[in-house]
């Protein structure tokens, strides 16, 4: 009796070991190039019926599987779930939760294996070119760590995420634009020495919004003491924007006439020269087509920018339709 007690300690404290050994955590990686913008490579990878339809590496392996489909296709919340009788498919289901500057995040659930976060990171890497990765990572319980040690889960995943990617590169590039560059009217005129008031600070894509509407609010108590009144619409001064790392050092700033003082904001001039300028109509987070239609006209003409300034023309609170609301791009060139 006590051999056998000393030989289930003895597999116990084997098995902790193994557990202590073990990787507590999972993450399997790959990447592809894609000959599509990154606005739209985004928008595409957030709807889950195309994914589960066009280039989902499962999908062949059982194209009779039972789908269904709940939320809003590309919004927060879209989910899938899927059941079948192949044993490599299963039964589980995928759930878009957000999408945070570059990266689309999901939540992936296979019955009877727990849940692995999904996200998918794409980068722009020119005009209309994007880099895309596929990545899946796995916190393991303490209890299940020695399967790591027997199970490569690279191996296992990583083929199947390649497989995936290729067809995603193939659907995409066959897509045409949804805003091919050349749509854009760029116009050449002169652009005045202008004043303008407010704050400038360098921080990320998805702090711009909560950032200039703190700012604005601060220029407007500032004109409202010195009695002075803006000249147009709220503006943005860009001064530079790293799309790998979606940074940009940005003003939210108003312009007022030569020789207004205000308390409490900063002065920012721009000087008397050449600019470029784009009416752009949709939502704000769409317009990189416009700016890479500058970029496109710019590299043509030998130019290079000074300022980036955008003009908000329309009123948000007043206007829903975000087809409808315009921003004027202005770039000054040298």
């Amino acid at each position: 009796m006590k051999k056998i007690l000393y030989v289930l300690i003895g597999l116990v404290v084997v098995y902790l070991i193994l557990c202590l050994v073990g990787s507590s955590h999972v993450k399997v990686e790959r990447s592809t190039e894609v000959n599509a913008p990154a606005d739209m490579v985004r928008t595409k990878m957030t709807d889950l019926k195309f994914f589960q339809e066009k280039w989902s590496p499962w999908t062949e392996k059982d194209p009779g599987m039972k789908v269904t489909y709940s939320g809003e296709t590309g919004k927060e919340g879209s989910s899938m779930a899927w059941e079948s009788d192949h044993k490599e498919v299963g039964k589980g289901s995928m759930t878009y939760k957000y999408t945070h500057g570059d990266t689309i995040m999901e939540s992936l659930y296979f019955d009877g294996q727990g849940e692995a976060q999904i996200y998918h990171i794409v980068t722009s890497t020119g005009a209309s070119t994007s880099k895309v990765s596929w990545v899946m990572e796995n916190d393991i319980p303490f209890a299940f760590r020695p399967m790591t040690l027997f199970m490569n889960m690279d191996k296992m995943v990583g083929p199947d995420f390649e497989k995936g990617l290729a067809k995603l590169k193939s659907e995409l590039e066959a897509m045409p634009a949804s805003e091919p560059v050349a749509n854009y009217n760029i116009e050449e005129t002169q652009w005045d020495a202008k004043t303008f008031y407010g704050k400038k600070e360098t921080l990320s894509f998805e702090k711009i919004a909560a950032f200039f509407g703190t700012t604005y609010g601060k220029i407007g108590e500032a004109l409202g003491k010195a009695k002075a009144q803006p000249i147009g619409m709220p503006k943005a001064i860009y001064f530079s924007f790293d799309e790998k790392t979606m940074v940009t050092e940005v003003a939210a700033v108003m312009e007022v006439a030569n020789g207004i003082k205000l308390e409490g904001v900063d002065k920012f001039e721009t000087p008397a020269g050449k600019v470029l300028k784009i009416e752009y109509f949709g939502a704000y987070d769409k317009s990189a087509n416009a700016h890479y239609a500058m970029d496109a006209y710019m590299k043509e003409k030998g130019l290079s920018q000074t300022f980036v300034i955008e003009e908000y023309v329309t009123d948000p609170g007043t206007e829903k339709d975000t087809a409808k609301w315009q921003t004027d791009i202005f770039y000054l060139v040298k």
